[in-house]
């Protein structure tokens, strides 16, 4: 038997999501027919990112309507996450909101009576991810130029490097030049 602490009351007294360890459990024997309106949000440690990539700032916010067809279960509406990214321009972190207003997934049911749709949402707003993030695309937009310190053709073509002389004499190739010039020769 459940518990009724692990159920969430949304708009009556019963819930069909259970928001229990951060996940987001959609119990099916809860659902009714014409299905429901989810809202709510689950914490960002839903994305487990690596140290490098972006940095998730806030949790995942949805606002779903949830509906079950035949063997699919069908979630559609809006997901955003607010996330830190770096620039790939000029290296500077910046915050961008992805936002889906019109996300749409299709869960198979199977025989199970609940279903986790964490990873769902999770993989919507991760492909959604800018694949160059500058932070002239981000929440508050500013000027993106590369520091021209870091440009190749805005130093001096001259460096204070003396180089060798040519060395003199046979080389590894004078073999080969000579054939060449015996061929052009009557």
């Amino acid at each position: 038997m459940r518990s009724t602490a692990l159920i969430s009351i949304v708009h009556s007294q019963y819930s069909i999501y259970i928001n229990a360890m951060e996940r987001l459990v959609i119990d099916l024997a809860l659902l009714p027919e014409d299905g429901q309106l989810l809202e709510d949000e689950l914490s960002a440690a839903i994305f487990d990112l690596p140290q490098n990539d972006a940095k998730p700032l806030g949790p995942l916010v949805f606002k779903l309507h949830v509906q079950r067809f035949g063997d699919e279960l069908l979630l559609q509406g809006g997901l955003k996450a607010p996330f830190e990214f770096m620039c790939v321009r000029t290296l500077t972190p910046f915050r961008k909101t992805i936002s889906l207003p019109e996300a749409a997934m299709a869960l198979e049911i199977g025989t199970r009576g609940e279903i986790d749709a964490t990873e769902a949402l999770r993989e919507e707003i991760l492909l959604s991810f800018p694949a160059y993030p500058r932070c002239d695309e981000g929440d508050e937009p500013v000027k993106c130029e590369i520091n021209p310190r870091y440009l190749a053709v805005d130093k001096p073509t001259t460096d204070d490097v003396d180089h060798p002389p040519a060395t003199e004499g046979d080389s590894r190739w004078a073999a080969l030049d000579e054939l060449e010039n015996s061929d052009k020769q009557p």
